[in-house]
């Protein structure tokens, strides 16, 4: 079925300024951008005052199995989301072999929030994209490799540097994934195996991405104390190889960072200046989130899930120290959130360190242990531990894309039992709203931010915009109404003011209301 969107202020994505006008689609495609839509038959929808956007792209995401899951995820429609880009932070679930299957299942299963047993089976990127399409996606999902599902694969998790034949293996699986579609490399240096690698083992794949054009995404070794001394690492990478930097969610954890905003900015816009291709991502949130897990030194993990759970068990003034050390740089055990344990242990569920202390009777390290060894290491945290004035300081660099470090949620409380961060529900609309609220910069810049701007970042050249002959993945929101209505005790809501969604020019929001069509597909690199 063809449309026509009449009335609307058509805001493209390229940061010209906003004009009333007519938007056409066609054959899954933007038809015509005119005044006169008389010219037209169609399906015709009155968005009189509301903004058509080109479809907000979701660069940084978790949602690499949601939509191979017995539900159906809608939470990132509802945001206006008419792409999302999988495997971030060095988790993806290719490419595994026969002998990494089960731990890479159990690695990707504990690590994520999403609750699921499901097993991995396909081991690469073709096979991923077929198993993906035939699922009838409901939005777009582009594809990165992480590092640590890769390093898996060949080195496995213990904490060593890999062999000559190793190395020389990893770069091979790499190659072909990236030229079979992948986007790039994700990489998640705080989580094990990919704490495991040097710098050097960094450069030798980055070489590889540079050769095929392709972005390196990179979860820092540090957001806290040393995020300084992080970036210089991957500025390093990037100086060394030329390979195009993407730092994901920037953000200073912790009070002794807070206010040093400025400090890393100009860091980073120093390098750009210097021609180093650097892009970041952000989330509109002042508390992150990840696995409680998040709070056990990294040396804790060689060996896998199951050995760093051993390790817990026993007694260690050392371990105690670092995960002491570790919790007060992110806030404290006040500011500390159990989200979610997937069934293992709801009484934690809800509830900060220092109350599950209380309940259980123990000093703060000695419960996050408890928590840990009773879920499985399942268990996902928020940490209260970022300052908003930094949060909206990062937000006006434009070239800092917005991204949800967040997954495909169903609003149905059969699948959707816990509170996961806000930022699955509502990262786009909090963005706006935020926008808005503070005059951080006018609507067209905006708009860029969440389209172009990640497209550019990505290589995508037929989408991010709205130009006769692009593909037509369309949002229209109401700029005075879009809001985020999640909050951490009750995340699982329904922003405001997205009014309608379109895929490949199809509907899969209309006026409010879910129409899924899954007309989504895998977008690969080209």
């Amino acid at each position: 079925m063809d449309y026509i969107l009449k009335g609307g202020i058509i805001v493209d994505g390229t940061r010209s300024k906003p004009y009333k006008a007519a938007l056409v689609i066609r054959d899954g495609i933007i038809k015509d951008i005119t005044s006169d839509e008389a010219n037209y038959e169609g399906n015709t929808i009155d968005v009189k005052g509301k903004i058509i956007s080109p479809g907000f792209i979701d660069i940084h995401t978790h949602s690499d199995i949601c939509y191979l899951l017995p539900y159906t995820p809608v939470s990132k429609i509802y945001q206006g989301i008419t792409t999302e880009i999988v495997g971030n932070c060095g988790v993806s679930v290719i490419p595994i072999t026969k002998e990494s299957r089960k731990a890479t299942t159990d690695y990707f299963n504990g690590i994520l929030e999403v609750r699921s047993t499901k097993a991995l089976t396909s081991k690469n990127m073709p096979e991923y994209t077929k198993e993906l399409n035939n699922s009838k996606l409901p939005v777009n999902l582009g594809v990165l490799i992480g590092h640590g599902t890769l390093r898996g694969a060949v080195v496995g998790f213990d904490d060593r540097r890999p062999t000559t034949e190793e190395m020389d293996k990893m770069c091979g699986m790499l190659d072909y994934e990236l030229k079979n579609g992948a986007f790039g490399l994700s990489l998640g240096l705080i989580y094990p195996p990919g704490n495991f690698s040097d710098t050097r083992e960094l450069i030798r794949l980055a070489e590889i991405l540079k050769d095929n054009g392709d972005i390196l995404t990179v979860h820092m070794r540090n957001e806290g104390n040393r995020i300084f001394e992080a970036l210089d690492e991957m500025l390093y990478v990037a100086r060394k190889t030329g390979v195009h930097l993407h730092i994901s969610h920037l953000k200073l954890i912790g009070k002794k960072q807070w206010g040093k905003s400025d400090i890393l900015l100009k860091k980073i816009d120093g390098a750009r200046q210097n021609g180093l291709n650097i892009t970041c991502d952000q989330y509109p949130y002042n508390a992150t989130s990840t696995s409680l897990s998040a709070l056990v030194p990294g040396w804790a993990h060689g060996g896998g899930t199951e050995r760093m759970l051993e390790r817990l068990v026993k007694q260690n003034p050392g371990l105690d120290n670092d995960i002491q050390s570790e919790m007060e740089n992110r806030g404290g055990p006040g500011c500390i959130s159990i989200s979610g344990t997937k069934g293992y242990m709801t009484e934690a569920e809800g509830r900060n360190i220092q109350q599950i202390s209380k309940l259980l009777n123990l000093n703060p390290v000695d419960a996050i242990k408890k928590v840990l060894i009773n879920t499985k290491g399942n268990a996902a945290a928020v940490y209260h531990s970022l300052n908003l004035d930094d949060v909206i300081n990062i937000m006006q660099k434009m070239y800092i894309s917005v991204g949800s470090d967040g997954y495909a949620f169903s609003y149905d409380p059969q699948y959707t039992t816990t509170n996961p961060h806000p930022r699955s529900f509502g990262t786009f609309p909090k963005f706006f709203q935020m926008v808005r609220e503070n005059n951080v910069m006018p609507i067209e810049d905006a708009v860029y931010k969440v389209t172009k701007l990640a497209a550019d970042t990505l290589g995508i050249t037929d989408r991010g915009m709205l130009l006769p002959g692009k593909i037509a993945d369309i949002t229209v929101f109401d700029p005075e109404k879009i809001k985020d209505n999640s909050t951490f005790k009750n995340s699982v809501a329904k922003p405001s003011g997205i009014e309608h969604v379109f895929v490949n020019g199809q509907p899969v929001l209309l006026s409010g209301d879910i129409k899924i069509t899954r007309n989504g597909k895998v977008i690969l690199k080209k």
